[in-house]
Formats: C-alpha cells, structure tokens, sequence
C-alpha cells in the first residue's frame, strides 16, 4: 500500500537515568523551561527518565509575528557528571518519525555515547508533539489503495497546518534554534534513513556547528523517494532469492521457491483472495483482500529487516502450498514505525513528488508505487523543492555512512555518491544485510569510537566482517541447528 513505503528505521530498546538543565533561555531571552519526564514506547517495558520542555517557533519563519508552532523537545542527560560539550542530536526516518517517540527504541545503540554525552530529541514540526499531522487512522491500513489514495488527496483540508512550511530545511532552522536556545555550539548528528536527508541539510546550512555526523541508509541529496523504488527493490528481491538458494538449509526447504513466489503473485492477480486473519497488535479479527500489489507492497516492507526476511521463504511456500497468507501479512503489520502521514506527505511532496519522472515501462514488481504518490500529490500544496536539500554537499566534517547491501529503499549506491564530496568520510557496507544498521554491538562499538574521537582515521571496523542476518526458518519450529 502506497503509504507505507518510506524511509523509518526499527531498533531496540534499553533504560537509563538523567539529570541535568531545569532551565535554559535563548538568545533573544525566550525562556525553554525543561522538567523531569519519562520517554516509552509501545510494547517496550522499559523506560527512560528525560528532561522535557518545549520551544514556540513561527511556522512560517518569514514572518515572525505570525502563527506559531510549540517544538516538542527531550533532552537525556549524559550519566557522568561532567559530559563533553558537544551532545548528540536525533534525527529519525519517515519523514514522519517523532524522534521523542522512537528513542526508547534506539537507545541500546547509543548506550556508550550517551554515558558521554547529552541525548538532544526534537520532535519536527508535523510530528509527535510538535503540531501532529495524521491522514489515515489505524484501521485505514487494511484498506486497498483504491480507498487510500481519496483519503490522502483529501487530507490537506483537514490539517490545521500551512503545509508549505513543513519541509526539511525549514525544520533544520527549527533545529538550529532549539540548538542555540540549548546552549550548544557544536553538535554531533546521528542521522538514520530519512534522518539522513535532514542531517545533510543540516550540514550544509550550519557547518560550522557540526562536529560530526553518522549516515545511517544514506539519502544522498540526488535520491527522489519512489524514483528508484522499482529498480531498487529488485536487486534487493534477487538478492534474496540467491541468498536462499546458496544456503543448504533453505535450499532443502524451498528449491523452487522463486517460482513459488511468482505462482502466488500470479494467482492472486488473476483472482484476488478475500481472508480474515488477527490483527497480529490489536488481536482483532481483520478482513483483508489480497491481491498482487498489496503481496508486493508486503514484500518491499519485509525486505527492510533482515529479522523478517529470515521467515520469508516459510511465509512464501505457506502461501504457495496451503494458500496460507497470514505468515507473509503478519509480518508486514510488524513494521509498524509510528509515521505521522501528513509529515510524510507535506514533505515527500513539495521534495520529491516534483522531481519524479515515470518510466512509460517497469521492471520488477515494484512500480506502481510513484504513480499512486504522484496522483496523490496533485492535491497537496505545489511548492518550490527546497533547494538546499538537493543541491550537492561538500564537506571535511567527519563522516561515518552505513548501508545495508540488501536495503532496497536506501542501497549502498546512494551512499557511495557522496565519497567525493564528503572529503573526510568512511561508508560501511554489511553484507546482506538491509534498512539501517547500527543496532549491533559492533555497529555500535565503532559509533562510540566515532564520536568519541570525531575521526574516521584509524577506526577499526573489522568486526563487520563477522555480521551476518539471521538464518533462514526451514519451518514454524525455527532455523535449521
């Protein structure tokens, strides 16, 4: 389904303490009150103690005196007493993630940096509490994009919102402000997926307040969300396939499992399948249709965690020899990342929708999506693409890039376009592995060298070569031993 392509991240979760700032002012002597509250996130047990205030900035930053917007903001305290002075600021996927809401997520990863470091989370603006912008409400997420797409093309009226200023770079002025107001002169940036996007902007616009910068599914400035999807997507499709067929225990299982896939796509676009199945979160019985483009769509968001795609070959022969869909559809539900649609769109379109050129032809199984974002963008406000977020970047800050060899949104590629311009870079690539990669204790052992010591020189990464994704399941009992 067309709104649940986008860039997002999913990680773990951990608990830490805090102290730190009650209150702080800015410039210009608006005060930024900040109170001992705790973050947490559904279906997470633990939780983390914060410090929460917030930052009235004008939503059109051309005029001052106009509507104003209230910042959600976070700060967690570094844990020694003394931290380094420059903190680590969140930048989250979507667009539409509230960074404040997937912290506790994240905070496993970021367990060293933090010991060293304040944590500084801003909601942007059209997320979490930073004025939320919704389109669809939970139960829409069953619906055919044939329902879906009038619901989007709607939503602009219903949004308490000039949707005009809600793109990126005007949310790094956002962010830019909060940093002031903070009291910080340089930051650290951890930019993941659509993160990435905005952390380069950042960059570009306030170079000389960036220390360093981790990349984590690179969006390169050139990247148009849906242009490549198709393309994109396939290698990451094939890559699957060969992986499954090179390795004896899936072999075994399925060794004909591509063609199984291509009869199920097959028949189920001659003849859709009307099933009820739980809702896998809710428990609620959900009447479903499913057809060729909605086992697509499944298929593009599973290939995004390799925790996933370890029971997809069982999930495709389920649905080839017992015409049982639920594991595949499952699965798909359990990539819930929280987006807020109406950020999504207010961004994606005046971004990327402009940019996009549909092919009279595609290849793959991946290619009805940017016609259905185009369609639904007609009916969003028609902006100017911010310059600043595709012109190219050059820089000597540190740079530390990751990517997944099988991400089929965010593919090496993108990140390999930045090696010349970014002159003091490392990227990263972990084998077959997918969207975002720096929830391992490796990944995260080398980010806490990297800003610890704000260099890519000399940064031992060998232990990526020892990361591998979860094996294949041969059955519903697990992998093979």
């Amino acid at each position: 389904m067309i709104h649940r392509v986008c860039l997002l991240v999913i990680l773990g979760t951990l608990i830490v303490s805090a102290c730190g700032p009650q209150a702080l002012t800015t410039a210009n002597g608006q005060s930024i009150g900040l109170q001992d509250c705790v973050l947490s996130a559904p279906r997470v047990e633990e939780q983390i103690d914060a410090k929460c205030g917030s930052l009235a900035v004008a939503e059109d930053r051309s005029n001052p005196q106009g509507r104003t917007l209230t910042l959600n903001i976070a700060v967690v305290p570094s844990i020694k007493r003394n931290p380094e002075p420059d903190p680590l600021f969140i930048l989250v996927g979507g667009p539409g993630q509230s960074a404040v809401e997937t912290y506790p997520l994240m905070a496993p990863t970021l367990f060293g940096i933090h010991e060293e470091r304040d944590i500084v989370l801003v909601d942007q603006r059209g997320t979490g509490k930073s004025n939320p912008l919704r389109c669809l409400d939970p139960e829409d997420e069953t619906l055919e994009d044939d329902q879906i797409v009038p619901l989007l093309k709607t939503c602009p009226d219903k949004l308490d919102a000039d949707l005009r200023f809600y793109t990126t770079d005007i949310a790094m002025q956002d962010l830019d402000q909060v940093r002031s107001a903070l009291g910080y002169n340089q930051i650290n940036l951890y930019g993941v997926s659509y993160g990435t996007r905005a952390a380069l902007v950042y960059l570009k616009m306030y170079p000389e307040h960036v220390r360093s910068a981790v990349l984590d599914a690179v969006v390169d400035p050139a990247f148009v969300l849906y242009q490549d999807v198709a393309e994109d997507g396939q290698k990451s499709l094939e890559s699957f396939f060969a992986r499954c067929e090179a390795d004896a225990a899936c072999n075994n299982a399925f060794p004909a499992l591509k063609s199984e896939f291509e009869e199920v796509l097959r028949s189920v676009e001659e003849k859709p399948v009307d099933i009820t199945i739980p809702h896998p979160v809710t428990g609620r019985p959900t009447d479903l249709t499913v057809t060729s483009i909605f086992l697509s769509n499944i298929i593009f968001n599973t290939l995004y965690a390799p925790d996933l795609v370890a029971m997809l070959p069982l999930a495709i022969h389920q649905a080839y020899e017992a015409d049982n869909y639920a594991p595949l559809i499952t699965q798909a539900f359990l990539l819930d990342a929280g987006i807020y649609d109406g950020m999504l769109y207010a961004v994606a379109c005046a971004e990327d929708a402009p940019l996009i050129t549909l092919p009279e032809n595609t290849s793959g199984i991946f290619g009805d999506g940017a016609k259905l974002f185009v369609e639904v963008c007609k009916a969003w406000p028609h902006v100017d693409p911010p310059t600043v977020v595709h012109e190219p970047v050059s820089s000597d800050v540190p740079v530390l890039m990751l990517s997944g060899e099988a991400d089929p949104i965010t593919p090496p590629w993108h990140a390999q376009q930045l090696a010349t311009s970014l002159r003091n870079s490392l990227h990263l690539i972990f084998k077959n592995m997918g969207h975002g990669n720096s929830e391992s204790n490796c990944a995260s052992k080398i980010l806490d060298k990297f800003f610890e010591t704000a260099s890519v020189q000399d940064l031992d990464t060998s232990c990526t070569k020892d990361i591998e994704p979860p094996p294949f399941f041969v059955d519903f009992s697990g992998p093979q031993p």
